[in-house]
């Protein structure tokens, strides 16, 4: 779970949508539908997280239990999550959970409906929706039941979930398999999408000297190598290209892109990231 002084920050922060939302009534978001945020449309009982303004307290008096008002134009949208499980995350799964949280905190926040999905080898693992920030301890949960292993071909696993509804999508992944041919799909599907990338410190600047055998944590395909200054100057150029095409990649499309570097504290390094994506 985040910290207290995490969610604290988060407490404030939306996700921003380009397009109105279009799902049931009772989030915060406005809607496609005509009709004023004073167009009363319907009540539902009011659950833990629900924003207190929204009471209605003759409803309270008569029925001695809470209700909320529901307007035509505040609706709620749908964020799904889409988390690669491949074992090439292992060693920044941390940062990727705590990733997911955060956006998943932020989504509960808005009163949006979340689903997180986990993409990984074979069928992929589907959380149920979920609604308000009592919800974040289940996200939680789910997000500690994944487990990086195996290879992952990220969009044959978003093709295995039926129901994907109009909405935002975000993707969190190192960028190593089909990142291009996801966004590809989600837009097809109507998502508005964002892209978190996640790099290890090892990554982002290897302490290597001398020969190594390295080992590619997906296939076990094993290469040789000699780490000396020039060795380690001309990964820093294919490493900035590789950050660059998927920078590019999401631009061309549209979405909203970070990173995050594992050199640095996460919780410092999400929210400035964060704040410079677009997301918020």
């Amino acid at each position: 779970m985040l910290s207290d002084s995490m969610i604290s920050k988060l407490q404030n922060l939306t996700l921003l949508m380009r397009e109105r939302a279009s799902g049931g009534a009772g989030g915060a978001r406005r809607s496609r539908q005509t009709g004023s945020s004073s167009e009363f449309s319907d009540y539902r009982e009011y659950v833990p997280g629900d924003d207190l303004r929204r009471l209605d307290w003759h409803a309270l008096a008569r029925f001695d239990k809470p209700f909320l008002k529901l307007f035509m134009e505040e609706q709620e949208s749908a964020v799904t999550v889409w988390l690669d499980t491949s074992a090439s995350m292992a060693d920044k799964w941390e940062s990727a959970v705590s990733a997911a949280e955060a956006v998943g905190y932020l989504a509960l926040g808005a009163g949006d409906r979340l689903q997180t999905v986990a993409l990984r080898e074979g069928t992929p693992l589907v959380s149920p929706w979920w609604n308000g920030r009592h919800s974040y301890p289940r996200l939680c949960s789910f997000l500690e039941s994944c487990v990086p292993s195996g290879e992952t071909d990220p969009v044959k696993g978003m093709r295995g979930v039926e129901r994907i509804p109009r909405g935002m999508s975000i993707l969190i992944t190192d960028g190593y398999g089909g990142t291009e041919a996801s966004l590809d799909y989600l837009r097809y599907r109507k998502q508005e999408c964002c892209v978190i990338q996640v790099l290890s410190t090892f990554e982002t600047e290897p302490d290597l000297n001398g020969d190594w055998k390295l080992r590619d944590a997906e296939n076990g395909q094993e290469t040789r190598i000699t780490a000396d200054r020039e060795t380690l100057r001309l990964y820093q150029g294919a490493l900035e290209r590789f950050l660059n095409g998927t920078r590019g990649a999401c631009r061309k499309r549209e979405a909203a892109y970070m990173l995050l570097d594992g050199r640095k504290p996460f919780e410092e390094d999400f929210l400035k990231a964060l704040a410079g994506s677009g997301m918020i």
